[in-house]
């Protein structure tokens, strides 16, 4: 224990990041962030070889980020109750066993069950490293720091789709979650090996607030559902749709009166939100969801149904997005650090927008180097987003509200980005029907996805000018 106390002395003196622990942080994180996109491209495999529906298959999507999103208050607090480095193998070890019963399922029910448990560990995984570097750098040089945990976000629309492809091409969809196996043996060896205990803090022990985050899950469920059962008869005053959907405004009601009566045990604190910077980035991030996993969920049913393109080449044509959002990470953490969050966020959402629309009109006989062009542009604008409202959510934010402030941003980011899938599968069910779908509604179906996605986008300019602003001499 005392010898690793004093590897993390030295970074928590410095406020540097320790590069090697970040790195294994990041192997750690990569795969369940490559676990959405290589399923974003399988999809339509998946779709036909279990005989779904867009909007039953949407929760092999739905399912695991929902679940991340809910597991994240968990990692927030056993992170003050068991070492770091413990938690992590934990949690890489179910992530395992999600990743093998999602490769071995041969229906739907299996598959969700699986993917459910994937999402579970994940949730744990990813905000846990994030708060773990946190401590590490001390609060410094956020917009940097924020730059070096978002590379598995830049790689995964990257890597994603390309292995995904390959993988469905050359063996089966299946193969899409036995990849994890060797990844997750790998981090967890070089975990094991070389990172720190990362003891919990002194004092911060604390019971966990399983009545808040009841009202969580019943809250974002409850939505999730109610939007899944509108689209698939387009009625909105049915049982199935008005029950969950008031289950979910019930809950949010009732956790706001009882985080308000009792601050100390809230599960997310309300005195978050007197932070101005904070609350908008946890808007944003919430946003951000239609605009990253909504468009991630639409581009390859897109070019797979319109463009008629192999899962391969469907994989190859997302490389251009990934590539964009490669090319800004960099400099957009630096222009982060040195004039603020705003304009670089107002900006980049106003780029994706543009880039958005052209979709909405995009068919058969576009040409390819317009497709990729404005994929490349897209990529571009979405690292302009993300990090920049990641690394505004933490300024001005006392040190010790910093665990609760990751697991609310990433709570807002992957809840929201479950929504939006779920929103998007309903928009495209209700204009392809129940019946076969025939090119022209299913291009339909899909101009009408792209054009939520442009509009959830430009939306979002309005809290983005609530971010923060650096004047020359403070940055």
């Amino acid at each position: 224990m005392k010898t690793d106390l004093k590897q993390t002395e030295p970074v928590a003196n410095t406020g540097h990041m320790d590069m090697k622990a970040a790195l294994i942080m990041i192997l750690v994180m990569m795969a369940p962030m490559l676990d959405t996109t290589m399923t974003n491209i399988g999809i339509n495999t998946i779709l036909k070889d279990l005989n779904a529906t867009v909007n039953t298959i949407q929760w092999v999507t739905s399912a695991y980020v929902l679940a991340l999103g809910l597991a994240v208050p968990l990692a927030g607090w056993l992170v003050d109750q068991m070492s770091g480095k413990r938690l992590i193998v934990i949690a890489q070890i179910i992530f395992l066993i999600g990743s093998v019963m999602s490769g071995i399922a041969n229906n739907v029910p299996t598959l969700l069950i699986g993917r459910i448990i994937q999402g579970a560990a994940a949730g744990v995984i990813i905000p846990l490293a994030t708060t773990l570097m946190l401590r590490m750098a001390q609060g410094q040089n956020l917009g940097q720091l924020m730059a070096v945990v978002g590379l598995p976000i830049v790689f995964a629309p990257i890597l994603g789709p390309t292995v995904g492809g390959a993988l469905i091409k050359f063996w089966s969809w299946h193969w899409l979650f036995y990849i994890n196996i060797p990844v997750v043996l790998v981090a967890l060896f070089l975990v094991i090996q070389n990172l720190p205990t990362f003891a919990p803090q002194e004092g911060a022990r604390k019971p966990f607030d399983w009545i808040g985050f009841v009202l969580i899950v019943g809250l974002f469920s409850g939505l999730i559902v109610a939007v899944t059962n509108f689209s698939q008869n387009d009625i909105f005053g049915q049982l199935t749709v008005l029950g969950p959907g008031l289950l979910g405004v019930d809950c949010l009601l009732l956790y706001i009166v009882y985080a308000a009566k009792r601050p100390e045990r809230a599960l997310l604190p309300l005195k978050l939100f007197n932070n101005g910077h904070f609350s908008a980035s946890t808007g944003l991030l919430f946003m951000s969801g239609l605009m990253v996993n909504g468009a991630m969920f639409a581009l390859p049913l897109f070019l797979q149904n319109i463009r008629h393109l192999s899962v391969i080449m469907t994989g190859v044509y997302l490389i251009a997005l990934g590539a964009g959002m490669l090319v800004t990470r960099t400099q957009v953490g630096k222009l982060t650090d040195a004039y603020g969050a705003k304009w670089v966020v107002v900006i980049s959402l106003v780029v994706a927008t543009a880039t958005t629309i052209p979709f909405a009109y995009f068919s058969k006989t576009t040409p390819d180097w317009l497709i990729l062009t404005m994929l490349f542009l897209m990529g571009l604008s979405r690292s302009g987003v993300t990090i920049p409202i990641m690394s505004d959510s933490y300024t001005g934010l006392a040190p010790a509200l910093i665990p609760e402030a990751t697991v609310t941003t990433r709570m807002a980011q992957n809840i929201g980005g479950s929504i939006a899938t779920a929103i998007l599968a309903a928009v495209i069910a209700s204009y392809e029907g129940n019946d076969v779908a025939t090119t022209a509604m299913m291009t339909q179906a899909y101009a009408h996805a792209f054009m939520w996605i442009a509009v959830g986008t430009a939306v979002a300019i309005i809290p983005a000018l609530f971010l923060s602003v650096k004047t020359k001499e403070a940055a």
